[in-house]
């Protein structure tokens, strides 16, 4: 990739994944210090705020790679599909795991199957972004070799 196009791509990457593992570790210690229904709240603005800045990131991210790509190789296009799983991963988040915590989240009270409803889509967006964290990381390589 040619300047200053691989420095746009590597900061809006690189800030991406910032905000992720950020939020991940505040993610733990807001839940481990206030608890679950205390947290909540503030973690569901947490999470749309991340999703949000992740898209704008990856728009940033895919322009970058455009732009600058010297050709059509396979560094350049692993980067590519990466980044474009990334956002999908983001906007999952944002469109299906967030309105499922609220649904669950409402019926906490209701029984044990909710709760158990609850952790499972908790872990899954965890690992949803641990592992978008995780394919940011390997952007950035193929990125930078591109």
């Amino acid at each position: 990739m040619v300047e200053p196009w691989l420095t746009l791509f590597l900061i809006a990457v690189g800030a991406w994944l910032g905000a992720l593992v950020v939020g991940n570790i505040a993610v733990r210690a807001l839940s481990r210090s206030l608890g679950r229904e205390a947290s909540w709240p503030a973690l569901h603005k947490l999470f749309a705020i991340i999703d949000l800045f992740g898209t704008w990131c990856g728009v940033l991210a895919g322009v970058g790679l455009w732009m600058g790509r010297v050709g059509y190789g396979l560094p350049w296009a692993s980067a590519v599909g990466i980044v474009a799983l990334m956002v999908t991963a983001g906007l999952y988040d944002r469109a299906v795991l967030l309105p499922s915590l609220d649904a669950a989240f409402k019926r906490l009270k209701a029984g044990e199957e909710w709760a158990r409803d609850w952790q499972f889509l908790s872990r899954m967006a965890a690992w949803g972004r641990w592992g978008t964290v995780a394919l940011g990381l390997a952007a950035l390589w193929f990125g930078y070799v591109a």
